[in-house]
């Protein structure tokens, strides 16, 4: 049935002619991987920041800002919500402030509210009772505090 070559001898197995590849064809392979790269860059500039994705779901009067320093890893962000009180810990919970700050053990960290400038940004004086995030050593420090209806938020990095 086969004919003494085998398989490949058949008149069943016939060479499937393929296509040329043209112009017209590697364009259409390019713009296809250029549409993906674009969108996949796109997504990493438009994604909400962390803080903002840590908001629950109510929170409005939403107000952020975000300095960096163009090169290297120091930045500033300051975020503004308005959130109701019970929401605060799951807030503080989810950005991983698990620490709390009292004046007599912390003194000698670095923390502060940092010098956001816009007209919005009214922090509290007082650190008492705020909730942070910093390791002795490290450069980066992040802290929010509920305040007179509003979370304060901040994460400082030098």
């Amino acid at each position: 049935m086969y004919g003494v070559g085998g398989i490949g001898n058949s008149k069943l197995c016939r060479e499937v002619p393929r296509k040329p590849i043209t112009m017209k064809r590697v364009r259409l392979g390019c713009l296809i991987v250029t549409g993906v790269v674009l969108i996949s860059c796109a997504g990493l500039f438009l994604t909400p920041s962390r803080a903002r994705r840590a908001l629950p779901r109510g929170a409005s009067d939403i107000q952020e800002y975000y300095e960096d320093a163009r090169f290297g890893s120091d930045f500033q962000r300051c975020l503004r919500a308005r959130i109701d009180e019970s929401d605060f810990d799951s807030f503080a919970t989810r950005l991983d402030l698990n620490r709390v700050y009292s004046k007599p053990e912390h003194a000698d960290l670095p923390l502060g509210w940092c010098g956001c400038t816009e007209p919005w940004w009214n922090p509290p004086d007082s650190l008492e009772g705020v909730r942070f995030e910093h390791n002795y050593g490290d450069n980066y420090f992040a802290m929010a505090k509920y305040h007179n209806g509003f979370v304060y938020f901040v994460a400082f990095s030098w």
